[in-house]
């Protein structure tokens, strides 16, 4: 098997297609824009070339090259190696993406757009590197230019695509060298002390002697300056060891893989988190949190129940807290009855005495009991009980050791707004705000509670609210389609369950879809609506000649309480290739033969997953059987086993791609 480069129509020329020099820097041009300015060629090439070197001089400098995603290296039982598709940035910081898995052949040197040669390798090193490669497509024809006579057909686009080489000797990782890293940290040795100079030799130093940061950071500006050259324009993915008497060996350190910032921070939090174990820091007294609450809001309506019927508020905090705070609730806890039809009515509450019924104390905390003035007529049918902790550094509710830390009650299980919130307060005791009529549709429930409250932080908000939840029956949600995405059976490299699927989807090719409440008859009577196949040949990374396959009514494989399990067939054609795309489309108006419920038919399925990477406009165009004349992207697939094919609300588009052997 030979070395693979990008798709598309080869470049015969596999240089740079401009300036590749980067030392010296040069600054960057770009046009200048005026009315009735003649933008000749040179003008456009200028004004492409400006951002793209703008761009790959960040890149270049700011990331380096390597490897962004993927391309992982794996040797096969037949000798050759498989390049896994991913993202790369070469030494000019130009991106190489890489849609696809490449076989190679190591023991086949290439050129450098990735052609084999003849020669065939026994022994000896080789380095498998990644480079960009660039190929015009979109050929126009180009009128006779000079004496011509004849027009010459050009391309009119350059596809960035790829080519893997293989080039004789080994390369080592770019990095930091080792001299470096010795340096810094203090580790010297005999051969490699601590300061070089410029002839070679070192100055032995003190390995007990840490050099302050700022002497660190002039010391590696000074081993290892940073250089504005490029480093090589193709990206290093491993190398290899062949012998015709030990085989073939495969070496992946010469990769060197670009970490993202997200990943940098983790590294260095974990860092710093070994730092304070090493350390040993001294310990950190937290502010008292609230580690429980009665009545706990719920998903039906027994919080609000209790409520009503104990006029009773229990809170149970992590740490002893100061009596004074605890016997004047008033100017820190809060309870207000939201009627959606007279206001907002804040009650009065004082310390009640006696044991704690209904919540527990941890070990070295504390608790206390609230008695709420509440009248029957003051809690109609439609209302909700709204209860806020409010706290503030220093006080006035704080712990009642000497740090006297302010209570940290940091928990919003409500949708009121922090000017909402603010208005409540400014309500007083057994005082109805009529104009906060509309604050209860605003204070909607919110998962339930994570207890204990705060975020590490003196001084906070609560806010919970206790309320009878509405029970909404949910949509019949899409749980699993068969085949799933990302299939990909190949006769020649399937297991024993693999074929057996592929001989039954072979023996009768279908769509199955797996769904938690059964579907209308109509829907199924009729799935052309909002479920079709699509067959497709594929030339590279485009596909052509999209076929709609058609599907049958739908079959009841089982239905029952615990959902429903539905086969479609297809109209077998005369010719299908290996190719297919599955769109389900559950979108209004609601009509019989949309997706809907059977118990409930103005529902609609709730249907949500991308299962490709075809974006919207394209799917719908090939939805209303839009011919597609210069073919689609080739689509990367997505698996759908495992994953969750819906979003909770009604409704909804999925699609997703397989790859299935015709025999």
């Amino acid at each position: 098997m030979s070395a693979t480069h990008g798709i598309g129509t080869p470049a015969t020329d596999c240089r740079c297609d401009h300036d590749c020099t980067c030392d010296p820097p040069r600054p960057l041009e770009r046009n200048l824009f005026f009315p009735r300015k003649l933008m000749e060629v040179r003008h456009w090439r200028a004004e492409q070339a400006y951002h793209r070197r703008a761009r790959e001089i960040v890149t270049r400098l700011g990331l380096g090259s390597g490897v962004l995603c993927g391309l992982e290296v794996t040797l096969t039982d037949d000798g050759t190696l498989i390049v896994g598709h991913g993202v790369a940035v070469d030494g000019h910081g130009r991106v190489v993406v890489v849609p696809r898995d490449v076989e190679v052949d190591p023991a086949r040197l290439t050129d450098a757009c990735g052609r084999p040669g003849e020669e065939h390798l026994r022994t000896g090193i080789v380095t498998v590197s990644l480079c960009l490669h660039e190929c015009g497509t979109d050929p126009v024809a180009l009128p006779p230019e000079g004496c011509a006579e004849d027009p010459r057909c050009v391309p009119s686009m350059v596809r960035e695509s790829f080519a893997v080489t293989v080039t004789e000797g080994a390369t080592e990782r770019v990095g930091i060298p080792d001299k470096v890293c010795n340096a810094l940290i203090g580790h010297v040795d005999e051969e490699e002390p601590y300061t070089e100079h410029d002839d070679g030799e070192y100055d032995e130093e003190d390995e007990d002697e840490h050099p302050a940061r700022e002497d660190l950071r002039l010391l590696l500006d000074d081993l290892d300056p940073r250089s504005c050259a490029c480093a090589e324009a193709c990206v290093p993915l491993a190398t290899v060891e062949l012998d015709d008497d030990d085989g073939i060996v495969v070496d992946t350190s010469v990769r060197s893989v670009i970490r993202s910032n997200r990943q940098l921070l983790d590294l260095i939090l974990c860092l710093a988190e070994r730092v304070e174990e090493c350390c040993h820091p001294p310990q950190v007294v937290q502010p008292p949190r609230i580690t429980d609450l009665w009545p706990r809001p719920d998903d039906l309506d027994e919080a609000l129940k209790a409520f009503a019927e104990s006029h009773r508020i229990e809170l149970a905090f992590d740490r002893d807290l100061g009596e004074q705070g605890l016997d004047d609730p008033m100017a820190w806890l809060g309870v207000w009855v939201l009627d959606p039809e007279h206001g907002a009515t804040r009650l009065s509450l004082a310390r009640a005495a006696g044991a704690l019924d209904h919540v527990a104390l941890p070990p070295g905390g504390d608790g206390a009991a609230y008695t709420v003035e509440l009248r029957e007529e003051m809690l109609p049918p439609g209302a909700c009980v709204v209860v806020m902790a409010r706290s503030t550094s220093p006080g006035p509710v704080q712990a009642a050791a000497t740090d006297h830390l302010a209570l940290d009650p940091d928990l919003a299980a409500t949708g009121l707004s922090r000017e909402q919130r603010q208005r409540l307060w400014e309500v007083e005791p057994f005082t109805t705000d009529g104009g906060a009529a509309s604050f209860a549709a605003d204070a909607v429930n919110a998962p339930l509670l994570t207890l204990p409250t705060g975020n590490g932080f003196a001084g906070g908000e609560l806010h919970v609210v206790l309320r009878a939840r509405e029970q909404v029956a949910l949509p019949p949600q899409l749980l699993a389609v068969w085949p799933p995405g990302a299939t990909a059976w190949e006769y020649e490299n399937m297991d024993e369950d693999e074929l057996h699927q592929w001989r039954s989807f072979i023996d009768q090719p279908r769509v199955e879809l797996f769904i938690s409440r059964a579907l209308s008859d109509d829907a199924l009577a009729a799935p052309k609506d909002w479920l079709r196949v699509w067959n497709f040949d594929q030339d590279g990374e485009t596909l052509y000649s999209a076929r709609e396959i058609e599907l049958e009514a739908g079959e009841v494989v089982t239905e029952n309480d615990g959902g429903a399990h539905y086969r479609f067939p297809m109209v077998r054609p005369e010719f299908m290739s290996r190719v297919f795309l599955v769109q389900l489309r559950s979108t209004p108006p609601v009509h019989q033969r949309s997706p809907v419920g059977r118990d409930d038919p103005v529902v609609l399925l709730d249907a949500d997953f991308a299962g490709t990477g075809i974006d919207s406009q394209t799917l719908y165009r090939l939805w209303a059987r839009e011919l597609f004349p210069d073919g689609l992207p080739a689509f990367l697939p997505l698996a759908t086993d495992g994953q969750t094919l819906h979003d909770g609300t009604p409704g909804g588009l999925v699609h997703w791609g397989m790859f299935i052997h015709q025999p």
